[in-house]
């Protein structure tokens, strides 16, 4: 109730400031006609409206969307508790940068000390975690691959008829309206267990990425086949091809190079996913941060084994990330290859050896 009145304050005062200086600006403009009519009726030069001095034009509107945002702004603070003590307090905020430094410092002391017993449990704990979040991405992505082609083909709209191409994108569009969050507590986890690989979490994270993805990969997938040259699709039309075959032979070898693009782009999605499925108790490394039982559900923290583990995502995930991009660079823009310099008639001068060009394929 005090957001929304300090809201209605503001916007009220807002608009009486701004309002004035809108009719600041009118009366300025008024002023200038006044001189203009009054320079015409005297003797010698008479000026036109052309030579008007210039106004400078009003911002009233963009003001009005900036104590817009404000406004919205302090009312989402007020539904947070801030104004009334109930959330983070001013005393907190500047408290932060302080104990953003000492965590930073605790974390470090666990990835820079000298491997000891627990230090290097916390190594393995961490690498093992990580990569069966890894395997659930792969997997996922795996089951949203195989699954989004054939709908991604019956969502465009150059390839299906309307009875196929709507369904099927009300279908999609539901798909992606349900969090891949959803997918997992709501569907997985309860058939196929919680926790680790042993217990059926990890596999329940990958079906929920695997469907998830389904939602996202066939739209993009149907862009792309829209996107394709219609002209070989024509001349397979006209030849008397099947529409299998129109798919096979003139719509799959334009569009795969960017399908493959798209899924190693999801790969990577899926693993950032994967460490958020593992708090919810399907598996892989979240499950290690996660409260209760991981290492922000101890009192106090165990910052040394947080910041080993934070290193080990980053890591892996960067490795991943840059094996992905190599490859997708790869499949979009060929392979170079060197190919032997013709050699000119008449050029008889001797060389240290072939020359070569590189030339993409």
């Amino acid at each position: 109730m005090q957001g929304t009145a300090l809201g209605a304050a503001i916007v009220a005062a807002g608009i009486a400031i701004y309002g004035l200086a809108y009719l600041g600006t009118s009366r300025k403009r008024a002023e200038e006609r006044e001189r203009l009519s009054t320079s015409r009726g005297s003797k010698g030069y008479s000026p036109d409206r052309l030579d008007m001095r210039p106004v400078k034009p009003s911002k009233f509107f963009y003001n009005m969307a900036l104590i817009f945002v404000g406004v919205v702004f302090i009312g989402s603070a007020a539904g947070t508790g801030i104004p009334s003590g109930q959330g983070m307090s001013l005393d907190q905020f500047q408290e932060m940068p302080g104990r953003i430094w000492s965590y930073l410092v605790g974390m470090s002391q666990g990835v820079f000390q000298v491997p000891g017993e627990d230090a290097r449990g916390d190594w393995s704990t961490a690498f093992e975690a990580m990569l069966e979040s890894v395997a659930i991405a792969w997997i996922g992505t795996i089951i949203g691959a195989v699954l989004s082609l054939p709908c991604g083909i019956l969502a465009a709209r150059n390839l299906s008829p309307l009875a196929l191409y709507i369904p099927m994108r009300f279908i999609l569009s539901v798909i992606r309206a349900v969090p891949e969050i959803v997918f997992a507590v709501a569907l997985f986890i309860p058939l196929l267990g919680v926790g680790p690989a042993a217990m059926g979490g990890a596999m329940a994270g990958a079906f929920a990425l695997g469907i998830s993805s389904i939602g996202t990969l066939s739209k993009l997938i149907s862009e792309a086949i829209e996107g394709v040259d219609p002209g070989p699709v024509e001349a397979a039309r006209a030849s008397g091809a099947t529409q299998v075959q129109v798919i096979r032979w003139a719509v799959l070898p334009q569009a795969m190079p960017e399908v493959l693009a798209i899924w190693l782009y999801r790969f990577e999605v899926n693993i950032r996913a994967s460490a958020i499925l593992g708090a919810l108790g399907a598996g892989g490394i979240g499950r290690l941060i996660a409260p209760p039982n991981g290492l922000f559900g101890r009192s106090p923290y165990d910052w040394e084994a947080i910041g080993i583990t934070f290193v080990v995502i980053i890591a892996i995930t960067m490795v991943v990330d840059q094996i992905s991009g190599f490859v997708r660079h790869r499949v979009i823009h060929g392979k170079r290859v060197r190919q032997k310099k013709q050699k000119k008639p008449g050029d008889d001068a001797p060389t240290d050896g072939p020359k070569a060009a590189a030339v993409p394929v």
